[in-house]
């Protein structure tokens, strides 16, 4: 999907020309005054007479719409609720509703009047704000769709009407790149299963990594069985799709040791021999949630020129049952030499992580994060809201805190402690890779998986549940959700050795 272009016009309000102008107003203050006193003025005082005789409050998501049919059309009054109360995330969500609105209605452009949506904020996050929620808020997946498909409505232009000379290119190049990022990561999960296969997901990757200029490897099945795989492998041997493994490398300081991004990559979860029932089945196709954020965070890295040194590690295949699926009780031999015991085929996605996880950490980066759609359990934790995360080394802890604050994305860390390892004990292999009375899901598979990681600063995020979005609201759009990638990049963006 095309996206639309933003720019920044340094004109005053009087002189605006466009279909619609969108006005932030808080509860506190509806009355008008400097630039907006006057292009009430010019169109004959609408705006202010609405206000009084329409019974506009600014509560949070009230707008209303007034026709003017001059220079601006449409006058479209953005409530933002109380003062106090005021935030980025609310500024960003209701700019992507009346974005979304605006299309609908088939308008092709409209201009947002920055000072009146900046408040206690720098302009500058305002504007990263602004463009990442309209961009993020008029995505719609439609590549399936052939009904009326030539009737589709599309917002080309948004103009940033700022009074001062700042251009604010670098907030609008980057918020572009990510919001690009996040939405090319929620067309190929939404990409149907029967079509984003191992190898589909692969020779994608291959051509982003073309397209950036960055170095991509793809493994085939011979190649991960001679690797000695045996987790990836395990999963995969009940699908006739083969697995694949990408291994992406990005170089923007070479002075810099490297940092490793694991992301899972299961492109169909049927649960195997324990296949989900109905509903559960549904929306299997968003399991390779990891591993395509990752993909695309690494590409917004190499648009962006950033200062680090990246490598990416998706391994991906699907998790079928058939008469040769691996099954409960088998005991696979991991990358590193582990042998993990068997209990529920259904709990394939730290198996296949177990095997990335052990070949990024013999590279000896700085640090390994890991993206994974990994467990239900994340949904008891923090239900729609947030990401869970666990993670060994404070500084770590401290850079993902950081990010979440600034990129919007909500997280929220889960302890490590020692008592969970005994829900792993095996009494036939190494270890058992769930435990047997479903507590603490979330901590109990990053337990197994912390035997992977070599002692290396390790974070891993657990998007099971904000990887799909059962809502069209803000910058949410029912499907998949792009989840990390703002998170990621924004960390990124600052990362200091």
């Amino acid at each position: 999907m095309d996206m639309a272009s933003v720019k920044v016009s340094n004109i005053a309000l009087d002189k605006v020309k466009s279909n619609s102008l969108l006005i932030g107003f808080s509860k506190e203050k509806t009355s008008l005054d400097g630039e907006l006193k006057k292009l009430d003025s010019e169109l004959g005082r609408i705006i202010s007479s609405f206000i009084k005789n329409n019974d506009f409050k600014a509560e949070k998501g009230e707008v209303k719409s007034i026709f003017a049919d001059k220079n601006i059309k449409n006058i479209v009054l953005v409530g933002l609720g109380e003062e106090g109360k005021y935030s980025l995330d609310i500024l960003s969500n209701a700019i992507a509703d009346v974005s979304k609105r605006l299309r609908d209605n088939g308008t092709g452009e409209f201009s947002i009047f920055l000072s009146s949506f900046a408040h206690k904020f720098e302009e500058r996050d305002v504007v990263e704000k602004i463009v990442m929620g309209a961009l993020m808020g008029l995505y719609k997946f439609s590549e399936y769709k052939t009904k009326d498909k030539d009737k589709q409505n599309f917002i080309k232009e948004i103009a940033i009407i700022a009074s001062s000379n700042k251009n604010f290119d670098e907030e609008i190049s980057y918020s572009s790149i990510v919001a690009d990022a996040v939405n090319k990561t929620r067309d190929l999960i939404n990409t149907p299963p029967n079509i984003a296969t191992p190898e589909y997901v692969a020779d994608y990757a291959r051509d982003i990594a073309k397209e950036s200029n960055f170095k991509c490897t793809v493994f085939d099945e011979e190649q991960i069985e001679k690797m000695k795989m045996g987790c990836l492998l395990g999963v995969a041997q009940g699908s006739e799709k083969k697995p694949r493994l990408v291994i992406l490398e990005y170089q923007g300081d070479k002075s810099k040791k490297q940092i490793a991004i694991v992301g899972k990559g299961i492109t169909f979860d049927s649960g195997g021999l324990n296949l989900k029932p109905y509903p559960s089945i549904l929306n299997m196709k968003d399991d390779k949630g990891g591993a395509i954020a990752s993909i695309h965070v690494i590409e917004a890295c190499a648009r962006l020129k950033l200062p680090v040194n990246l490598i990416v590690a998706t391994p991906l295949c699907e998790n079928m049952p058939s008469g040769t699926s691996y099954r409960p009780d088998d005991v696979l031999t991991a990358y590193n030499g582990m042998t993990v015991e068997i209990k529920n085929t259904d709990a394939e996605g730290r198996l296949v992580l177990a095997d990335a996880l052990s070949y990024v950490a013999e590279k000896k980066p700085q640090a390994i994060i890991d993206i994974a759609t990994l467990t239900g359990a994340s949904l008891i934790v923090l239900g729609y809201v947030g990401t869970p995360f666990v993670c060994t080394d404070e500084k770590l802890s401290q850079r993902i805190n950081e990010a979440s604050r600034k990129s919007l994305e909500k997280t929220w860390q889960l302890p490590l402690w020692q008592e969970y390892e005994d829900h792993l004990k095996s009494d036939v292999a190494d270890v058992k890779h769930i435990g047997d009375d479903g507590e603490a899901g979330v901590i109990t598979a990053s337990m197994f998986l912390k035997n992977f990681v070599n002692e290396i600063p390790w974070l891993h995020i657990d998007i099971g549940t904000t990887v799909w979005s059962k809502v069209e609201k803000g910058i949410l759009s029912k499907g998949a959700t792009g989840a990390t990638v703002r998170l990621l990049v924004e960390m990124l963006r600052v990362w200091k050795d």
